[in-house]
């Protein structure tokens, strides 16, 4: 392992946990407005693109806020590279100098298309955030690892699927990820939708974890915390609304449940946010029955949402919960006798 690597996981380890809330007395609204206003056509002059965007601002997060969010703005997402990586790495998996000749040509594919189109996959939000930033001074790396959604089947996924970025503000790392910050594909329909998504910007490293794990674990930032693989997919699987409005998933710990009948689960989470409690629900799934659910108690105490529901019937039940129209996360209960 070379020296540098090793004092790059030492520092990660040394300096904590770093969320979003570290500048919670910062206003990101100049930075926001600076990143709707700039335009560029292409993306073959970055120098003087990050220029622009930060050359009125005065501090580093400020900076990073302002490429983050003109790259979620102006950067659309490509299902037709996605696809089209994801055949050619499938049929090269098991031949390693094919595969290697594969990513080589798609690399050049992928940043041409970058550069000229301003659409991407993960491979390029990463790489250009990552870019922007050290034009800008400020230390970024990009991340590869496997990110979790409810597409994703762990049973069959043999490689990384994903990659995502670390970013060093005021001596601290922290991790973005501006892919699924950007919007939302309809690949049937051959469209993409911008919708930025705050809640993948500076994300608690523990919340973050839920749907990214590092081949480097360093780069989870949760130090000697950090789960093992086999825990990442046993956890809940949460959906990109929860990243809005949540800064803490806390019980249940993992995804999958059996129980007995009457038995009383408690679902806690640590709130970003304020939320309606009279709209937080439970949609229960038993076969091709739906039930829409409140749960048995609920309260919100020091930020801190608790729910508790008892399963009186017996059943396999996929457990969705919502707030209000947005799904949160995902739970599987068999419930037995």
């Amino acid at each position: 392992m070379h020296y540098k690597r090793v004092f790059l996981l030492l520092l990660i380890a040394k300096i904590g946990f770093a969320q979003q809330s570290d500048f919670k007395n910062i206003d990101f609204s100049k930075a926001d407005n600076i990143a709707k206003t700039v335009k560029v056509k292409r993306l073959y002059k970055l120098n003087e693109l990050t220029f622009k965007l930060t050359k009125n601002l005065n501090t580093d997060v400020e900076k990073v806020r302002a490429i983050y969010v003109w790259i979620c703005n102006n950067i659309a997402n490509s299902f037709s590279l996605y696809s089209l990586n994801e055949r050619k790495r499938n049929r090269f998996e098991k031949d390693s100098i094919k595969l290697q000749n594969w990513n080589s040509k798609f690399k050049k594919k992928l940043f041409k298309k970058l550069l000229k189109k301003k659409r991407t996959i993960c491979t390029g939000y990463a790489y250009l955030f990552k870019e922007m930033c050290n034009i800008a001074g400020i230390e970024s790396k990009m991340v590869n690892g496997f990110g979790r959604t409810s597409s994703v089947d762990f049973s069959e996924l043999t490689m990384p699927n994903h990659t995502w970025n670390v970013v060093k503000i005021n001596n601290k790392w922290y991790v973005c990820d501006p892919t699924w910050s950007t919007g939302i594909s309809f690949p049937e329909e051959g469209r993409f939708k911008f919708n930025f998504n705050d809640g993948y910007f500076l994300t608690t490293p523990k919340l973050f974890f839920k749907n990214h794990f590092p081949l480097e674990k360093q780069f989870s930032l949760l130090g000697k915390q950090t789960p093992s693989f086999l825990d990442f997919t046993e956890m809940p699987l949460l959906y990109n609304d929860a990243f809005k409005l949540i800064e803490e998933h806390q019980l249940p710990l993992k995804m999958d449940h059996e129980i007995k009948k009457d038995s009383m689960v408690t679902f806690q989470y640590k709130l970003k946010t304020n939320i309606n409690l009279n709209k937080v629900k439970f949609v229960l799934f038993s076969g091709d029955n739906e039930r829409r659910i409140t749960p048995t108690r609920k309260s919100i105490q020091n930020n801190i949402l608790i729910l508790n529901y008892q399963f009186k019937r017996r059943g396999f039940y996929d457990f969705h919960l919502y707030f209000d129209d947005e799904i949160i996360a995902t739970y599987v209960f068999r419930v037995k006798k």
